[in-house]
């Protein structure tokens, strides 16, 4: 699926353009890609680092009803839900009810794969893509599971698969680890993974408009569209599966979006409500794993926990990019500077991604450039 080529890992692959020429006036930045995309509707929000958020939207939620994009549109984030749930189990293993470097058959006795393998995959490894767990070929969105009993049952059922590599010998994206460490913070916590997420980790920074399950109000929710016969259409399908939800069915705002950003854009002991211990933190945003990536290699591309890595003039980029049927999704953030970009669009194409990868890599770079002390980061990439 188009999902799997804009994980995040393989968005390396879109070309760079790093001045602020290529973006001279970043609210104007939501209609130029829908101009180059064909995307009906798109919000951009950005923070300088100075305490203040800007959002700019353009465009229309669904080209069906022309109900136009604005700050409180919320969006199909795909991907962009894998660090929440990054988060969620760095939150486990620092209240001690979960360790990284155990199997995750420790907390789901039912996970089984049918490799002598698997025995060896970790949590941290689910983190960072390095267990060797394969895809997701099938997401069923057109056979949605909506039970409380469904990813549980869904775990169950992968006794047939084989992992793709040895575990932690390299990073080989997997969106089927994401869904299942769901399942892993449902039975360690005792509540529905979707309800720990938003009690422990949405309402915390105050993202009211933003939850996991298909509760969203309708009136405020982008449809999602693609091209089909060389014309925009809305999508038949929804992409929304509970079965899927670690690994992409966060719906939010571009308002809270940037909540989040700026959270990990944040110095050390910046004082906001913690999610988790400035180590914790840490932990996600230094690489754990290297990304392969010889082409790209002046940019030392990387992985933390959820994150991946990026350093680009010196300056050390957290990011990642999403996309299911109909949206296509990026976060970037710049640790220890308040800087931050997050946008949203409700079109999936290839060249819809490469391009809000682009962009967001442009906004993010026309900023500031922090001072030579700082542009490494504030947090050990060691």
């Amino acid at each position: 699926m188009l999902r799997t080529l804009l994980s995040g890992l393989l968005l390396l692959t879109a070309g760079c353009a790093t001045t602020a020429a290529s973006v001279p006036h970043r609210r104007d930045a939501a209609a130029e890609y829908l101009r180059a995309t064909g995307a009906p509707g798109m919000v951009i929000g950005w923070s300088d680092g100075d305490g203040r958020s800007h959002i700019a939207a353009a465009g229309t939620a669904s080209i069906a009803t022309g109900v136009p994009v604005d700050r409180r549109t919320v969006f199909h984030m795909a991907s962009v839900t894998k660090p929440f749930v990054a988060a969620a189990i760095l939150q486990l293993a620092e209240q001690g009810r979960l360790d990284l470097d155990a199997s995750p058959t420790r907390y789901l006795p039912y996970f089984r794969l049918a490799d002598p393998r698997f025995g060896r995959v970790t949590i941290r490894q689910m983190l960072n893509h390095s267990s060797g767990l394969p895809d997701v070929e099938d997401y069923e969105w057109e056979r949605p599971q909506t039970s409380d009993a469904a990813l549980e049952q869904w775990v169950r059922g992968l006794t047939g698969l084989k992992l793709v590599s040895d575990p932690g010998a390299a990073v080989h994206y997997s969106n089927l680890g994401y869904d299942v460490l769901g399942d892993v913070i449902a039975k360690v916590s005792g509540m529905p993974f979707e309800h720990y997420v938003r009690r422990h980790v949405l309402a915390p920074l105050g993202m009211r408009h933003s939850l996991l399950l298909a509760e969203v109000d309708r009136r405020r929710l982008s449809a999602p569209h693609m091209a089909e016969g060389g014309q925009v259409r809305v999508s038949a399908v929804f992409p929304y599966n509970r079965v899927h939800a670690g690994s992409s069915t966060l719906y939010a705002d571009a308002a809270d979006m940037l909540r989040w950003a700026r959270y990990w854009a944040a110095p050390p002991g910046h004082g906001m409500r913690r999610l988790l211990s400035d180590a914790g933190i840490a932990a996600m945003l230094r690489p754990s794993a290297v990304v392969d990536r010889p082409d790209r290699a002046q940019w030392e591309p990387a992985i933390g926990l959820g994150w991946f890595l990026l350093r680009v003039e010196g300056r050390a980029i957290a990011f990642h990019m999403g996309q299911d049927v109909g949206f296509t999704t990026g976060m970037m953030v710049e640790p220890g500077t308040g800087r931050a970009v997050v946008a949203m669009s409700n079109i999936a194409t290839e060249a819809a991604g490469a391009r809000m990868f682009d962009l967001c890599l442009s906004v993010m770079t026309a900023m500031q450039a922090p001072p030579p002390a700082t542009g490494a980061g504030p947090y050990p990439r060691k």
